[in-house]
């Protein structure tokens, strides 16, 4: 193996470590939804969050049709009876969700009057969507947060509107806060993990070479 390639590969691991270990969302830093209950009970109809407090996903074999509604109370998803899930191209949560913060431009097309456009996102009954409903709409932490952070929190409750046929629904659920594990990884210790790795292939480097010659 190449020298220079061994040793740049194992400067990558050991530079990226530390940041990899930081990824991970608000559920890193201690985050959590869940879903509590789906009031009232219907048969065939699940939902579940997924990734701590990114993303709701809803199965729906009820058998009718399931609407959830966006944050204007406008149609958003459509769960169809017979399968598939279609989104409204003329809500304004369709556009809002593609950033978990909604910072994004809403087209003028999209509003709560606007007649709803439907297009087929999946043709299965199980579908999982980002919802600003269900996590912190901020990067810095709530006030109740802040102030103790070696603590658990709830954070709030929330609700997600739905129907289902023509009969209301409401799938609720919490946002909480449990203190995340401190990282045992000290960065002071980079620049001696690399010294000591580079001079552990230098070695394996030199012995490979006198090895090698006639």
């Amino acid at each position: 193996m190449n020298l220079r390639v061994l040793t740049a590969g194992l400067l990558t691991a050991l530079v990226t470590c530390p940041a990899a270990a930081g990824h991970g969302g608000s559920a890193a830093r201690g985050y959590s939804s869940r879903v509590t209950a789906v009031q009232p009970r219907l048969a065939g109809l699940s939902v579940e969050v997924l990734d701590g407090d990114d993303q709701l996903r809803l199965r729906n074999g009820s058998g009718r049709d399931v609407v959830i509604e966006g944050y204007d109370d406008e149609p958003y998803l459509r769960f169809a009876a017979d399968g598939g899930v279609f989104r409204n191209a003329n809500s304004p949560a369709t556009y809002l969700n593609e950033d978990r913060y909604g910072a994004v431009a809403v087209p003028a097309s999209a509003s709560k009057n606007a007649e709803p456009r439907w297009e087929r996102v999946t043709g299965d009954n199980s579908y999982a969507w980002h919802d600003h409903r269900i996590h912190w709409m901020s990067r810095i932490d709530p006030p109740k947060v802040r102030a103790a952070k070696d603590r658990p929190h709830r954070v709030f409750n929330w609700t997600v509107p739905a129907t289902a046929g023509n009969m209301p629904i409401a799938i609720k659920g919490s946002l909480d806060y449990t203190p995340p594990p401190k990282s045992s990884f000290n960065a002071i210790l980079i620049a001696p993990l690399v010294g000591v790795a580079l001079g552990g292939v230098f070695v394996w480097w030199a012995r490979r070479r006198r090895s090698t010659r006639p």
